[in-house]
């Protein structure tokens, strides 16, 4: 039986596994108190005992995690990864993100549609920035980067691919050969529908991509067939489906999204928000993560060697 860091590592090389890994970034502290039945304080142990129970294998730490007061603090970085075989994401905001923060979200489209050389310089610095804490969160034992850049709602991309292709890609190709050069894997992240930007995440040499939005029209099927050579594919389930769904439901969702996307290998089973809070019902969750582990399976799609 592999570990889970080995599950990981196989499926973004896209590479059959003992089983599709599985994994969320978040789960708070209402849902793991919830699954557990717990009404004591929640911390990492019972944290991690929730994700040893859902059959997870991945976590993913974001700059939050590190930044408890003044200068950075690792050590959840270097728990995870001393005490478990969880494989470790840092989760690094992307230089769109990164500038959108600084400003009104109107005043940055603005400013970027008028070609304002400040966005530019922003998003520069942004990129240093979040390369500089990649680096300290690889050194501190994390395995993988995951750049998330909201670039994107149900319908399209919040600026012109034209725009994005001019800023922000190159900034993306920089930091992704950046980190290809300290031998680890980049996946990407955004909500949305970022379908035009797909050839350009590839050009870039990111390894996998999350979110796959359902309700954005980022068809797991056409995603797979087209890309599924060059990226590991994680996500694909809707929260708000989830939520509502019953069990029976659930089930069928997931044996329906494996038989897709598990094929062949490339594919890490999560929700397309990765973030599971109070809102999310316990019940759910759990009924979720056991269908993943009942139909994660290569054997079961006849998956080639």
């Amino acid at each position: 039986m592999m570990t889970k860091t080995e599950r990981v590592y196989a499926a973004i090389a896209r590479r059959r596994a003992d089983r599709v890994p599985k994994g969320e970034w978040h789960l708070s502290p209402g849902l793991i108190a919830g699954i557990l039945g717990s009404q004591g304080s929640i911390g990492w142990e019972e944290e991690a005992a929730v994700r040893e129970f859902l059959g997870m294998d991945l976590v993913v730490l974001g700059t939050s995690a590190v930044h408890h007061g003044p200068e950075p603090n690792y050590d959840s970085i270097r728990r995870w990864r001393a005490e478990t075989d969880f494989f470790v994401f840092a989760l690094i905001d992307g230089p769109f993100q990164g500038t959108v923060q600084q400003m009104d979200f109107v005043d940055f489209l603005l400013r970027l549609g008028r070609g304002d050389e400040r966005i530019r310089k922003l998003a520069a610095e942004q990129a240093e920035r979040g390369l500089a804490m990649a680096r300290q969160c690889l050194r501190n034992g994390a395995h993988g980067v995951l750049l998330a850049d909201d670039v994107a709602y149900t319908r399209g991309l919040f600026v012109q691919p034209l725009l994005m292709r001019e800023i922000f890609v190159p900034l993306w190709r920089y930091q992704v050969q950046a980190l290809k050069n300290e031998k680890v894997p980049v996946f990407f992240h955004s909500d949305g529908n970022i379908n035009s930007l797909l050839p350009d995440l590839v050009a870039a040499g990111f390894n996998g991509l999350h979110s796959l939005e359902p309700t954005a029209n980022m068809d797991i099927a056409r995603i797979k067939k087209e890309y599924g050579h060059s990226l590991c594919l994680m996500g694909n389930i809707d929260l708000g489906f989830l939520i509502q769904a019953g069990q029976k439901e659930i089930e069928a969702e997931v044996k329906q999204l494996m038989t897709t996307a598990a094929l062949g290998g490339g594919f890490i089973f999560s929700t397309s928000c990765g973030c599971l809070g109070d809102d999310v019902p316990p019940d759910k969750v759990i009924a979720l993560y056991r269908s993943a582990e009942k139909y994660g399976f290569y054997e079961k799609y006849k998956c080639p060697e």
